[in-house]
């Protein structure tokens, strides 16, 4: 075999070195300096989200509802509440930035999730609860359907990352609506303890949600009321239904919960069964509940709870045919009221569990299903059925 001569290695070196020059003034020339990609990405950002928007380009208004306790008058946002409960409601506004380089899919550490620079909390405000009515109602009236959309994020959140995952949420739903988030200390800590106390404040949180959607009711009056609780704010919804079902003036008001939305629910079978599947019937006309069968954060709460069962699992493996049956229980053959939704073959997320957080075929879905209330049929589900007769419906790429 000939050998390359050092002549003749030069001039291919050379040669490559042009073709790499070219290369890189061709996409200079196309696509400009980063700043100028930046400024193109801008012209790709969301607009359906109007009645939020402030004056800047990117910039948003939302509100939140709080059970924490305060920790002091500190300025810094990250101290202004602990991780204590109490029953007395907290309310305010915040103003978030959402930068175009923020997307599905963004790398986050889970010890600090959106503690970055492409989701800025501009500004936060807190108001008395009569001024927080007077600028929530505002933009209500002024949303295309009347419509307020009520986050309740899960375990370990602080304040400042469920005000943060909130206008995410907000960004990537693009719904144009006010969106506002109700936050509970779930901030317990990750071990078994932290995990179990935080537990029970979720289930003793269900009363303060009561108090918060009873004041939405009487005083906002929103045509389309929808709720969205990720992981262990399901907990939280399931006590809160449980306190509103007792409550015949909210039972028998005019404005009634249109959907509520369940991500990965960190909920047990007894609990689903017996606290909310007959007060979810008379209380709201929609409820959908996203699954995946390969949740890690649910496979360990399942050990932590002594092998419960959690609803959030899903049912699509073939070992699991009884656990599909089970969960299948409360839908009846023939009621569209309770949707089951398995999110399995689209779930790429790093640890399964935060899918509604980072996949595009949900976020698609949820829009679909909260702003055209369309069915499964029409939003192209994969229908499966048990022997027993109930169904559920499988999320599939590429719909």
């Amino acid at each position: 075999m000939r050998k390359f001569r050092p002549r003749t290695k030069y001039i291919v070196i050379i040669v490559l070195l042009l073709i790499a020059l070219i290369g890189t003034w061709f996409y200079q020339a196309l696509y400009g300096s980063t700043a100028e990609a930046l400024r193109r990405a801008e012209s790709f950002l969301f607009t359906r989200m109007t009645v939020a928007q402030l004056g800047e380009q990117g910039a948003m208004r939302y509100f939140f509802i709080t059970n924490r306790a305060k920790s002091g008058d500190d300025e810094v946002l990250e101290d202004r509440f602990g991780n204590e409960r109490e029953a007395a409601l907290k309310f305010g506004l915040f103003d978030t930035r959402v930068e175009p380089s923020v997307g599905l899919g963004m790398f986050i550490n889970p010890s600090e999730w959106f503690q970055t620079e492409e989701i800025v909390i501009q500004n936060m405000e807190m108001l008395q609860q009569e001024d927080f009515v007077d600028q929530l109602r505002e933009l209500v009236e002024k949303s295309p359907r009347r419509s307020l959309l009520i986050v309740i994020h899960g375990f370990r959140e602080r304040f400042p990352s469920a005000l943060r995952k909130t206008s995410f949420v907000g960004h990537i739903l693009d719904i144009n609506s006010p969106v506002m988030v109700f936050d509970w200390p779930g901030d317990q800590g990750s071990s078994l303890r932290g995990y179990r106390r935080a537990r029970n404040i979720a289930a003793e949180s269900g009363a303060e949600l009561a108090q918060t959607l009873e004041l939405i009711v009487r005083d906002i009056q929103p045509e389309r009321l929808w709720l969205i609780a990720n992981s262990m704010g399901g907990e939280v919804v399931a006590h809160a239904f449980s306190h509103l079902y007792q409550n015949p003036e909210f039972a028998d008001a005019d404005i009634e919960i249109e959907d509520v939305v369940l991500t990965a629910p960190d909920v047990s079978h007894e609990e689903f069964d017996n606290q909310f599947k007959s007060e979810i019937t008379s209380l709201t006309r929609n409820l959908t509940v996203y699954v995946s069968s390969n949740d890690r954060a649910l496979v360990m709460s399942r050990l932590v709870n002594l092998g419960d069962t959690r609803r959030g699992e899903s049912t699509l493996s073939t070992d699991m045919l009884d656990e599909a049956a089970r969960i299948a229980e409360m839908v009846d053959p023939d009621s569209d009221l309770v949707t089951l939704v398995d999110v399995t073959p689209v779930n790429r997320t790093r640890n399964f569990h935060n899918f509604s957080l980072e996949t595009p075929e949900f976020f698609d879905d949820l829009f679909l299903r909260l702003t055209n209330e369309q069915t499964p049929f029409s939003r192209s589900l994969y229908r499966l059925e048990t022997p027993a007769g109930e169904h559920y419906w499988v999320l599939t790429p590429g719909r």
